[in-house]
This record gives structure tokens, C-alpha cells and sequence, in this order.
């Protein structure tokens, strides 16, 4: 069939809407994601091909979480290039979504102030951040979330500068609140606030019973992403979280589903919006 992705595009765009409008009558918004990325083989780089940086891929460098540093394989758009067509695509491909979405998480939104580049041929820690115009794509991008009217999520996990959890309350966008991650991080394992949409885990991370296991630790050294001789060090990491989660919901790690229940209504009682406040008197966003 000539042009079968046309035709494979229009399908699932019309099975989107059709699913958008279900839900809209049973009083559900439909969350859609807004990937940080294109295949460089695909058609965004291959019809814009001044927009993309040529022999560069995005990442991130080496942290605890990996210690290998990421590689994601696709191409960077080039800052000046997209301020030049006064960010036209990054406003195409933000409608396209948002015009679905009742919910839209922005994925990696530290991308809108910086990007990991990493050149062809060099090492995951030898890349480099390139800095973006923030404050002209965070304007874009609640131009067209407003627009569609649809809300929208910043996924500000990993190495967040100060300044995206900062924008994010002033632009009315969500933050994310990850209890493993909070588990990992924080000994006090402080809840979320009215400003975060609260999660168990994402689809980076593996299943609660998995991460209470430590599954994803044997995973990541079978495939090369741990070394075996850190491995002992990320297992002692991850049986502290898990015992801060344990005394947090006063739940042991031996009843997994106890501790999921408990976590679930633990979360389920957390802080929400309070509309017809103040910012100054009471976190509204």
C-alpha cells in the first residue's frame, strides 16, 4: 500500500478521538505523553533536516541512577534553528497531542531549559548540556495546552535544574511525585504537595513488587547497564529505601501488598488544589 503510514496515522488518530470522547462521557480525561524525542530515521527529521543537529545524540550523563550514563538515539533540535522559525514545529507538535489530551505529561521537561548532547563516536560521559530558550518554549507551551484546554504534567525527575521546578507552579504545570524515587532520596520520605501528580512507580522504573525485589538490579547488570562489582552497593541503596517506605506506612517488606495498599491510600490522602486560594495562602498548582 503506498503511503501506509498516512494511512495508519489517520486510524489512530481517529481510534484516539473516538476514545477521548468515551471517556469525556464517562467524566475521564485522557492523558497522552509528549515523548522528549523523534526517531532519527523518522519524517520530522527527515522533512526539517536544518531543524536537527546532525551527528549528535540526546542522553544524560552518568548519575546513581545509571551510572553508565543514557543514551536515548535521536537527534537534538537545534535551539537557534527553532527560535529562527520562531518555534514553529515545537508549537506543531505540541497541538498535535494536546489536541487529544485531557492530560499531556511533558516527558523530560528539563529539556526545555537544557539537553545533554552527546557527538557520535564519544563516550556517554563525555557529552555536554546545551542550554535552550526556556522561557520561549514554556510560553509556547501553555499558549497551546490553554488553547486546546488541557493540562499539562512536567516530568521533572532525575537531575532537575532549580530554575524548571521554579517555572513549573508559574506556568501551571503539574511536577510528579515518584515514591521510589522519594524512598531513594529522602530518609524522611516527605509526602507530595498540591503542586505534584503522586505515582508508585513510572514506566522507567520497574513494578513495585519488582523494586521491593530488586529485580531491576539483576536486569540492569545482565544487560551491561551495572557493572557486578556496584551492584552490592545499589542493592544496600535500595534495601534502605525500601525499609524508609516500610517505617513511613508502618507496613513490613515482607507483605508487599499490605505495603502497596497502604502506600496507595498513604498518597491517596496527600494535599490537592483547593480552588479559590491564593498561591500565598495555600499551594494551589
Amino acid at each position: 500500500m503506498e503511503r501506509f503510514h498516512l494511512v495508519a496515522q489517520t486510524l489512530v488518530r481517529r481510534q484516539l478521538h473516538d476514545l477521548k470522547k468515551r471517556l469525556e462521557h464517562e467524566g475521564i480525561r485522557l492523558g497522552l505523553d509528549l515523548a522528549v524525542g523523534v526517531h532519527p530515521d523518522g519524517y520530522d527529521p527527515w522533512s526539517r533536516q536544518t531543524l536537527f543537529g546532525d551527528g549528535m545524540s540526546v542522553g544524560a550523563p552518568p548519575d546513581r541512577g545509571f551510572p553508565s550514563g543514557q543514551d536515548w538515539g535521536f537527534s537534538p533540535v537545534l535551539p537557534e534553528a527553532s527560535r529562527r522559525e520562531g518555534h514553529r514545529y515545537v508549537a506543531a507538535f505540541i497541538a498535535h497531542q494536546a489536541g487529544l489530551a485531557g492530560v499531556l505529561r511533558v516527558d523530560h521537561i528539563m529539556a526545555w531549559t537544557r539537553l545533554y548532547w552527546i557527538p557520535h563516536g564519544f563516550g556517554l560521559h563525555e557529552g555536554t548540556y546545551v542550554s535552550y530558550p526556556a522561557e520561549e518554549l514554556f510560553a509556547v507551551l501553555t499558549l497551546e495546552s490553554n488553547r486546546n484546554r488541557c493540562e499539562v504534567v512536567g516530568e521533572n525527575l532525575g537531575t532537575v535544574p532549580p530554575e524548571i521546578n521554579e517555572a513549573l507552579p508559574r506556568h501551571r504545570i503539574w511536577g510528579m511525585y515518584v515514591a521510589q524515587f522519594q524512598a531513594a532520596d529522602d530518609p524522611k520520605v516527605a509526602p507530595p504537595t498540591a503542586a505534584d501528580v503522586a505515582l508508585v512507580n513510572t514506566h522507567d522504573t520497574p513494578t513495585f513488587a519488582g523494586w521491593l525485589a530488586g529485580t531491576d538490579i539483576a536486569e540492569r547488570v545482565r544487560y551491561g547497564l551495572l557493572a557486578e562489582q556496584a551492584a552490592p552497593s545499589v542493592r544496600k541503596e535500595r534495601s534502605r529505601a525500601t525499609r524508609r517506605l516500610s517505617r513511613r506506612l508502618a507496613r513490613t517488606v515482607e507483605e508487599p501488598r499490605a505495603l502497596l495498599a497502604e502506600l496507595l491510600e498513604w498518597l491517596g490522602r496527600s494535599d490537592s488544589p483547593l480552588p479559590g486560594t491564593r498561591s500565598s495562602e495555600r499551594a494551589i498548582w
